[in-house]
């Protein structure tokens, strides 16, 4: 069985440590690489392609939004999901403007983000 290859783009390394652990516990997944902004994120790209990245909407030199509108032209098979705090709905369309395949809110449960990992993947 070949596992679901996700990286992780937030700005915070606690968060990205706890969804890291919580995903690898799945048998079906595996994170692949890890950036605390857009920027890094794309320049791992180069040597580490995900099938699905977590995302953050506020980071450093180079936000999630930014990061989602290059990604998707560049590679536009990997899916994104938007993790963050804010829930108005301004942010969630901006989300949906720039490409994402999906949103949680950072406080959902871990089997929310399973879910929905495997959602956007079969919506292929």
């Amino acid at each position: 069985m070949q596992k679901i290859k996700i990286a992780i783009a937030d700005d915070f390394a606690v968060f990205r440590e706890g969804v890291k652990i919580m995903l690898e516990l799945e048998d079906d997944m595996e994170v692949i690489a890890e950036a605390d902004n857009g920027k890094e994120l794309i320049a791992q790209l180069k040597t580490h392609l995900p099938d699905v990245i977590i995302m953050d909407y506020k980071m450093p030199e180079m936000d999630g939004i930014q990061a989602t509108s290059i990604l998707k032209s560049t590679h536009p098979t990997i899916k994104i999901i938007f993790m963050s705090m804010y829930e108005d709905e301004k942010f969630i369309q901006s989300f949906n403007d720039c490409g994402a395949d999906g949103y949680l809110l950072k406080n959902a449960e871990p089997e929310e983000i399973r879910n929905k990992i495997l959602a956007v993947l079969n919506h292929s």
